[in-house]
């Protein structure tokens, strides 16, 4: 692939950018009056994750004149999201023209950036959005939009306890243990946030040096010599075969259980305002047969992947190849398939994740009161996918939903992969955030005005500043002045 080169000037070009985009920040931004604060110490939101969901809801919140909110991330500083770990890929898989909500400044885009960094020019040359230049844009968009981030921050409870009480997110970071109270708890946290990775169980019996998951933090310099084995063939996959090769690998080989790659992409249909905006008017069974459906079809790796993976000699692509059994030989790796027995030093699981709200250390407290898709499906629907029904059912707000019937787990919002059936793509995924953050950033403005409307109702009874009118003629200073 081609490598950008930043401009020589792509310092001063930025400056100038920010320059505009506070202008245009002003120009948009009304009276820019903060009207929500922390009330006896509990912030009114903690946004828990500082990948891309969590910044640009931040920001909408903000720009409602939502200001006191907290940001945390479990990453150290600079490193949120997947694009400096397991995001191996060279680019993004969404193309580089996707909506993108700016809340009324166009100079915070992606497209904005990215051409005061590399040029116009460059911008028409590309299909996708490089992967390192998407990290850069988004630290670039966090120093702009002055988000905070409490960063090596984990959290490792959050509790409920009366419908009207505030939330406690117990934390633990660089300074020790603390407890943070919040009136309201979105988990930004990407793909893993309703579950965790989803490793078959004919994996167990292999050591644990010789598996990974694709996820995992892979030292893919030890590889360098060995036979590589991976198990599914999503984008993932084949990114990672590259790595694995451009290493030094002697030999990968990707299996699929399919007989040929997909060819159609349920995604590439799904991003429009249409369905972005008014996914959550579909019924629970349009919901429902539409999940089970992008499950079934599911949608092929990107050509660039492809094309990364079968430049090396050393690849071997293998289809109609599902693992029916796996063995550590004592030296070995002994995979069978209906093709025969492959073996390998190390295998690799492209497998994804899986639903399991208890599996999430934040959830874990609360996740046996959570209502799940399964509680609202037939045993014959559930049985049709499993892996589906395990998903958390959420309410229009992307909140929780109790089984006991009480309020409190509405206040904690799912903006993360747990959102996927209940809510479409409108969480962590690039084209969903335009829809999903607006429709968040609103819901979360509006029970906080809920909250305080006896308080608002009678500040706005006590108002009594006077606005200075005049009774009579204009005088000539106010004429001079126009």
């Amino acid at each position: 692939m081609n490598v950008l080169s930043e401009l020589p000037d792509a310092a001063a070009r930025l400056a100038a950018l920010e320059r505009e985009a506070a202008h245009q920040a002003a120009l948009s931004a009304g009276d820019g009056r903060s009207w929500v604060s922390a009330r006896d110490g509990v912030r009114p939101v903690v946004i828990v994750g500082a990948g891309q969901a969590g910044l640009v809801l931040a920001r909408g919140l903000r720009r409602r004149g939502i200001d006191d909110v907290v940001v945390l991330d479990a990453a150290p500083a600079g490193t949120a999201g997947p694009w400096t770990t397991y995001a191996r890929m060279h680019t993004l898989r969404t193309p580089k023209d996707i909506a993108w909500p700016t809340w009324g400044t166009p100079a915070v885009s992606p497209r904005a950036w990215f051409e005061a960094v590399y040029s116009a020019e460059a911008w028409d040359k590309i299909e996708y959005f490089p992967t390192a230049a998407w990290q850069g844009f988004l630290q670039w968009y966090r120093e702009v939009s002055d988000i905070t981030v409490v960063p090596s921050t984990r959290v490792t409870r959050l509790l409920t306890t009366t419908d009207d009480a505030p939330l406690e997110l117990h934390l633990d970071g660089p300074d020790g243990q603390w407890l943070l109270p919040a009136r309201h708890v979105v988990l930004a946290t990407g793909i893993e946030g309703a579950g965790g990775r989803h490793i078959p169980p004919l994996l167990d019996g292999l050591p644990a040096d010789r598996v990974h998951h694709t996820h995992d933090d892979i030292d893919f310099a030890a590889l360098a010599g060995l036979r590589i084995g991976i198990l599914g063939a999503g984008t993932g996959a084949f990114d990672n075969a590259a790595t694995a090769l451009e290493h030094g690998a002697a030999s990968v080989d990707v299996h699929m259980r399919r007989p040929a790659m997909p060819q159609v992409s349920p995604y590439r249909w799904m991003e429009f305002a249409g369905l972005i905006e008014n996914y959550g008017s579909f019924t629970d069974a349009q919901k429902w047969a539409f999940n089970v459906h992008l499950s079934a079809v599911d949608q092929p790796a990107t050509q660039n992947a492809l094309w990364r993976a079968h430049a090396f000699d050393e690849f071997r692509f293998r289809t109609s190849s599902p693992w029916q059994h796996v063995e550590w030989t004592g030296g070995e790796i002994a995979v069978t398939t209906p093709h025969g027995i492959h073996r390998y030093d190390v295998v690799l699981a492209a497998t994804g994740i899986a639903a399991d709200l208890v599996r999430r250390p934040e959830l874990a407290t609360v996740a046996q009161d959570a209502v799940l898709w399964s509680d609202r499906l037939t045993p014959a629907d559930a049985a049709q996918n499993p892996g589906l029904a395990a998903f958390p059912y959420l309410d229009d707000d992307f909140g929780l939903v109790d089984r006991r019937g009480g309020e409190a787990m509405s206040r904690i919002h799912m903006f993360n992969h747990g959102a996927r059936i209940s809510q479409g793509m409108l969480s962590h995924q690039i084209p969903g955030l335009v829809g999903g953050a607006t429709k968040l950033a609103a819901a979360l403005s509006r029970r906080l005005f809920q909250r305080d409307a006896d308080a608002l109702l009678a500040e706005y009874l006590a108002y009594d500043v006077p606005v200075g009118v005049h009774i009579g003629r204009r005088s000539a200073a106010a004429v001079a002045i126009g």
